[in-house]
């Protein structure tokens, strides 16, 4: 057993396959074996100690790795995205598509050879060029690599004679030849180059062509591309390939591998594990995967909680241009007021950083009321979110289409237990902190953001009918994300309509310490129910 495992410190995965063109936005997954045994060569003749070990060890390696298919683990989850951008020139730009694999964060690539035993030397080898590879694929697919011997993964990615237990879809892969094949190959080129030579000189007639008359041919029609060793093949610089016209490496084969699915909106897990029924509101959450480049910010959250309403009010539709949906949904009474009950029972609209990477990366929609069948039916079908082409700062979107747009995919309904695993929202603790900053929903009194929450709070309790007491309240100068210190300033800290007076413009970050464990989500002062106010648990 050989195996080789590749992390992306910047989860992104950049490769386009042979014979695509970058703005076709296709990326080569899995990577394929050919551009793995390419990036061991160029970690030999880049970083490798080549007075330690000699070009025939490295030969010897390669003719090993290439004489059987890897089979492969692919992070589930994984999401085709891309990027677009201008290229600058002095008269003429040109759009430039680039499309890269987005890898869940820890997420790795297994490949491996189940048959295939090295022996210590070059087992060495391999593990010495592993861990000189900087980057597989294009050069900002920064990329760690090891080597083992040991396999831990279960295979689902396989050669489509071995793909039993797989489901998936059929994809071409480039891998190399075998050496004793390439070997054959090579000697039928260079047999059918020659017989050519030969029938020329015959028909012009003259002398058959000498060995170094026929040596000359090779060159001019093979150039570099037909080198001996199998080695040498995959040192050969793309470049090469292309100046003497070949469509694929003669190196190379193709092998049709089933893989999972690399989609362009994340694979939904389906949470819910308890039944419902048409007549009861059982489910209180529906939390969704946000996906897009660029992800919006976190220090924007009350914009894409704003924005999740309305999509969610689209769904519903519109009379006399007030929402059809239900309060639960809209927010609002049957007189198309606001709602004011203490409780806070309609649906909050929680954006949420959940690796804590500075983007938002899901959204979360809570009701204590809960969600009766047909509104779960419309929430389902929530897949996007836009921008217009000027958004509530004046920014403009998408510089084709004029608007900026993220898809969603509804990863399950449940209760907020079922979410406490995957999200800081969610979950029991005794100790909560802001994730964006709170604002006070009136004028700040003497005893200022302090005395605040604990009235918030005291009239939210009075509602639930709860005595879990709020025992400290403290101002914090700042919070973390992503390494990097924020305070309310640096979020966006105003609704977009601005019919509702605001009393607070400042707001404040805390930290709030109960007598015995809340349970989340929690969400408390101005525009709560759109993602300002919102404590995750410690």
């Amino acid at each position: 057993m050989f195996a080789l495992t590749f992390s992306f410190p910047a989860g992104r995965y950049h490769a386009t396959p042979w014979g695509r063109h970058v703005n076709e936005a296709d990326v080569a997954w899995p990577p394929e074996p050919w551009r793995i045994l390419r990036a061991l060569v160029a970690s030999y003749w880049r970083k490798g100690d080549r007075g330690h070990w000699s070009e025939e060890a490295l030969a010897r390696l390669m003719d090993a790795l290439a004489e059987d298919a890897p089979i492969y683990h692919l992070p589930e989850g994984a999401i085709h995205a891309h990027t677009r951008h201008y290229m600058p020139a002095p008269e003429k730009k040109t759009l430039v598509f680039d499309a890269f694999a987005h890898l869940p964060k820890g997420e790795k690539i297994a490949v491996a050879w189940p048959a295939l035993e090295l022996d210590a030397d070059l087992f060495d080898l391999a593990a010495d060029l592993a861990e000189g590879i900087g980057y597989l694929g294009r050069a900002e697919s920064w990329a760690d690599c090891k080597a083992t011997s040991s396999w831990e993964e279960e295979a689902n990615c396989r050669p489509i004679g071995q793909n039993e237990c797989i489901d998936g879809e059929a994809v071409r892969v480039l891998a190399p030849r075998s050496a004793s094949d390439y070997a054959a190959e090579r000697t039928r080129l260079l047999e059918k180059a020659a017989d050519a030579e030969r029938s020329r000189a015959a028909a012009s007639g003259k002398r058959p062509p000498t060995s170094k008359a026929l040596e000359r041919a090779h060159n001019k029609v093979f150039g570099p591309t037909l080198p001996a060793r199998l080695a040498d093949a995959l040192a050969l610089d793309t470049a090469d390939y292309q100046e003497y016209r070949w469509n694929r490496p003669p190196a190379t084969r193709e092998i049709v591998y089933i893989r999972p699915p690399l989609s362009p909106i994340p694979r939904r897990v389906q949470i819910q594990i308890r039944e419902a029924t048409d007549d009861r509101r059982d489910f209180t959450v529906a939390r969704y995967v946000l996906a897009g480049r660029p992800q919006p910010r976190i220090e924007d959250a009350v914009k894409i909680g704003e924005l999740m309403r309305l999509a969610a009010l689209s769904k519903f539709g519109w009379e006399n241009g007030r929402p059809k949906a239900p309060s639960v949904i809209s927010g609002r009474g049957p007189d198309d007021k606001p709602l004011r009950d203490g409780r806070h029972s309609h649906a909050f609209w929680l954006p949420e950083d959940a690796d804590n990477d500075g983007w938002i990366d899901h959204i979360s929609v809570y009701a204590e009321e809960g969600f009766e069948a047909k509104v779960r039916e419309k929430l389902d079908r929530l897949t996007r979110l836009w921008v217009g082409k000027k958004d509530s700062s004046g920014k403009e979107g998408n510089a084709e289409t004029g608007r900026r747009e993220w898809r969603l995919a509804l990863e399950g309904f449940g209760v907020p237990a079922d979410f406490a695993d995957s999200s800081r929202l969610f979950g029991c603790s005794a100790e909560w902190v802001s994730a964006t900053p709170f604002l006070a929903a009136g004028y700040l009194k003497k005893a200022g953001y302090e005395g605040e929450i604990h009235r918030l709070w005291k009239r939210r309790e009075m509602g639930a009918g709860s005595r879990t007491g709020l025992v400290q309240v403290s101002l914090l100068p700042d919070i973390d994300i992503h390494g990097a210190p924020r305070r309310p300033v640096h979020f966006h800290r105003f609704r977009s309509r601005g019919r509702e007076a605001q009393p607070d413009a400042q707001g404040a970050l805390l930290r709030l310490r109960f007598s015995e464990p809340v349970e989340g989500p929690l969400a408390l002062g101005y525009a709560c129910h759109f993602g300002l106010g919102m404590f995750v648990r410690q």
